[in-house]
């Protein structure tokens, strides 16, 4: 009777390919026997010896502070509107700005629907200067209807100039009002919403120096708090003046840029539509000659911070 023979494990071989290492050397799945054995790739030690540990503390710890500091804003917050907290309130302030982010979203609406009519418009110039064409190259073949075709085709043909011209204002207009919109009023809107963060900021610590003065339970505040919620006061109220500039020059300006660009596009308009080609030249050779408002009427507000 013949018994059945197995292969033993030191005479199967690896599989795929795998070998053993050599006698005396213990396998070792370790990321430092792998960092070893890669060309290249330096030691653990080695790398961890390059680490500048102050340098790592001291970005833990900023990213420490920045949440606990994001947390507590947003508790204000959230506390501010259930109307369970006091917040730091300047109502004439506080309506200035609100009445600029109103003007800012209006604004908006003209950029967006005066490029809805340029963009019509510009496609009624190209429709019109194609009629044009159209009629012409039936003025070559139509003998009967030549005189008739090629005065259509030359009226066609000054409606779509005219278009064209209207077209070149209508931009210059748009291109001012995104000036207005996306630099000029954005540029106080910032220190706007930089005013808002610092009012917050502040009502934060005065709120924990409020609270520990009035519980004899609470947590010892830490050395230097009421100095800190001072200088956060003064920031925000630094800021709010710096605002009240901005919003008094950026009216000025504004008014004034904006009274004369829609002068310009009114006579524009005008012309185009009474068919004066002569009027609308003009108007496009004087929107050209005025100046475009700057983004921003304060050289540095940082100085006001």
């Amino acid at each position: 009777m013949m018994s059945d023979s197995f292969p033993t494990s030191a005479s199967t071989p690896p599989p795929f390919g795998i070998v053993d290492p050599p006698a005396g050397q213990i396998r070792n799945s370790d990321s430092a026997d792998v960092m070893s054995r890669i060309p290249g790739l330096p030691k653990v030690a080695e790398a961890v010896s390059n680490i500048d540990t102050a340098q790592v503390a001291a970005k833990v710890d900023k990213f420490k502070k920045w949440t606990i500091g994001t947390f507590k804003n947003s508790k204000q917050q959230l506390l501010e509107q259930m109307g369970k907290i006091e917040k730091t309130q300047d109502p004439e302030f506080e309506a200035q700005c609100e009445q600029l982010k109103d003007i800012h979203r209006r604004y908006g609406q003209i950029v967006v629907a005066s490029k809805n009519f340029s963009n019509i418009l510009a496609q009624m110039a190209e429709a019109e200067k194609q009629l044009s064409e159209s009629f012409y190259q039936l003025s070559l073949k139509e003998e009967a209807l030549k005189a008739q075709c090629t005065t259509t085709s030359e009226t066609m043909r000054g409606v779509g100039e005219q278009a064209s011209s209207l077209d070149t204002c209508l931009r210059f207009f748009i291109s001012s009002m995104e000036t207005v919109y996306n630099q000029t009023i954005t540029d106080t809107l910032h220190t706007i919403y930089s005013t808002e963060s610092a009012r917050i900021e502040y009502d934060v610590d005065r709120n924990e120096i409020s609270s520990a003065q009035e519980s004899p339970n609470s947590k010892t505040l830490p050395a230097g708090a009421t100095e800190k919620c001072q200088e956060k006061r003064e920031k925000y109220e630094n800021l709010k003046k710096d605002v009240r500039i901005k919003m008094r020059l950026l009216e000025e300006n504004r008014i004034s840029v904006v009274a004369s660009q829609l002068e310009k596009l009114q006579t524009a308009l005008a012309a185009y539509y009474s068919g004066n080609a002569k009027l609308l030249e003009k108007s496009v050779r004087d929107l050209n000659s005025i100046q475009i408002p700057q983004p921003s009427f304060i050289p540095n507000s940082n100085n006001f911070m």
